[in-house]
């Protein structure tokens, strides 16, 4: 895991920039630095953002790298299109609950699994999804996707692996796309984790399944915040955060994470908004 989370730190470090006119006094920008309250920086390691785009805090969820993972993994990895069945696992969290809204934007129908009945509520009074599984609560994660989904599934946007991916394979159509994003079940596993059981159906299904790293797509960006502002725009995007104040609480913060404590990006507020 830390192997991996290095490889991701070096490749946003060394991309090139874009798109950038210069940075002055009194500019918002992002970084890849961390939780600090202070640093010093070349104008190359920042990135300028649009304070009248969003909310400055979404440029570290739905408008920043965590929304763009969700819009690469749908339009770019799935090709998804208008009118489409598509299930997404960790449904609440950073990325998956903008994918949601991304899919539901498109006009498609959209299953979400999720840990909890209050983001199960969430996820379908606010981010519109038309029906959320509380996968902790379920005896049969397949049975309840195969009820949410009659038809079956066109595109699986994966954040979990495991028993949602195994779920999302016997409930997808012929020519079915999945984009796997992430695979958190198995992030902390202290135990090598077991394949989906059932990857023999992807032959008869004719299945496609691709991984991406965002680090690959940074050029989709202009056209991301181009679409992104229109949906924020109309009210079909709502930017969720969930907020910790104080680097004293980043620690309490990343371990709630993998919890599952939190809807929508898990932020640390390091001082006071300068901006709504």
């Amino acid at each position: 895991m830390i192997a991996y989370l290095a490889k991701q730190i070096a490749q946003l470090e060394e991309r090139e920039v874009r798109g950038r006119i210069g940075v002055h006094a009194g500019d918002h920008v992002v970084s890849q630095f961390g939780w600090r309250e202070h640093f010093v920086a070349s104008p190359e390691a920042l990135e300028k953002v649009d304070p009248t785009l969003a909310p400055l805090r979404s440029y570290l969820g739905a408008v920043g790298m965590v929304g763009l993972s969700a819009y690469v993994g749908l339009i770019k990895i799935a090709g998804l299109r208008d009118g489409e069945t598509v299930f997404v696992s960790g449904a609440a969290g950073a990325v998956g609950n903008v994918a949601c809204q991304i899919a539901k934007a498109m006009g498609c129908r959209v299953i979400g699994a999720t840990g909890s009945d209050e983001k199960c509520a969430w996820l379908e009074a606010v981010a519109g999804v038309d029906k959320a599984i509380n996968y902790r609560t379920t005896d049969n994660l397949k049975a309840e996707v195969r009820e949410a989904a009659p038809e079956g599934v066109d595109v699986f946007f994966d954040n979990v692996g495991g028993d949602h991916l195994v779920a999302a394979i016997a409930n997808m159509n012929d020519f079915g796309r999945i984009a796997v994003c992430g695979t958190i079940s198995q992030y902390n596993a202290t135990t090598k984790p077991v394949g989906p059981s059932n990857l023999n159906l992807v032959v008869p299904k004719r299945l496609r399944l691709e991984g991406f790293e965002i680090a690959d797509h940074w050029d989709e960006t202009p056209r991301f915040l181009a679409d992104m502002g229109r949906w924020i725009g109309d009210g079909r995007m709502v930017c969720k955060e969930t907020v910790f104040d104080g680097i004293e609480n980043a620690p309490k913060a990343l371990i709630g994470l993998f919890r599952g404590e939190n809807i929508g990006k898990m932020l640390v507020r390091l001082g006071p908004d300068t901006h709504p």
